[in-house]
């Protein structure tokens, strides 16, 4: 332990009286010392932190009562308020997003379709059911098709046709129309059917 004579920082003498000065005086009476200990910390309440650590880049010193302690976050508690479309209380790290739309739940069916209002943020603020139009049941089966004024054929005649063994025989890009066609119609029934439209 190094002890430091704590004087005061005057000259000892008065130079207009020639005596001691009244600051000195009193430094005689009752001498201080400022005493550190090299060796260790100097404490907050000397001033210091009460550590020994670096403190790493980035990092901040965290109070807790007595000393400080190196962190690289704050603490909870510490946390301030946040507001905006998420908040949360101050002390908590918790984040509560504020509602846009006051009917949560499932939208849409068989029968209708769900329509939506979309902030400049990307959040949904409303949302709607609206019916499908139109006479699903007036869809009807399409068995067969022509081409160009030629006789219509069904899909089992087109291939027949294909193999020249029947029917009215296409050129190879008429039939590569009727079979875009059917494939195109299958996939629509195919739709139809899974959404419980019977074709």
């Amino acid at each position: 332990m190094a002890n430091t004579l704590n004087i005061p920082q005057s000259p000892p003498v008065d130079i207009k009286t020639g005596n001691w000065a009244p600051e000195w005086l009193q430094w005689i009476q009752s001498p201080s010392f400022l005493s550190i200990q090299t060796g260790n910390a100097l404490g907050p309440s000397s001033g210091g932190t009460g550590t020994t650590g670096t403190p790493p880049s980035g990092s901040i010193l965290v109070g807790n009562g007595t000393t400080y302690s190196i962190s690289t976050s704050l603490p909870v508690a510490a946390l301030p308020a946040f507001g905006g479309d998420a908040t949360s209380s101050a002390g908590s790290a918790t984040l509560t997003f504020a509602t846009v739309n006051s009917t949560p739940g499932a939208y849409g069916s068989g029968t209708t379709v769900s329509t939506f209002t979309v902030n400049g943020k990307g959040l949904i603020t409303a949302v709607a059911n609206a019916n499908i139009t139109g006479s699903p049941g007036a869809f009807t089966a399409v068995g067969g098709f022509g081409c160009n004024s030629k006789t219509a054929q069904t899909s089992a005649a087109v291939g027949a046709a294909i193999a020249g063994s029947a029917g009215v025989v296409y050129t190879g890009t008429e039939q590569g129309l009727i079979n875009s066609l059917l494939s195109l119609v299958n996939q629509l029934r195919a739709a139809l059917v899974a959404n419980g439209i019977t074709v």
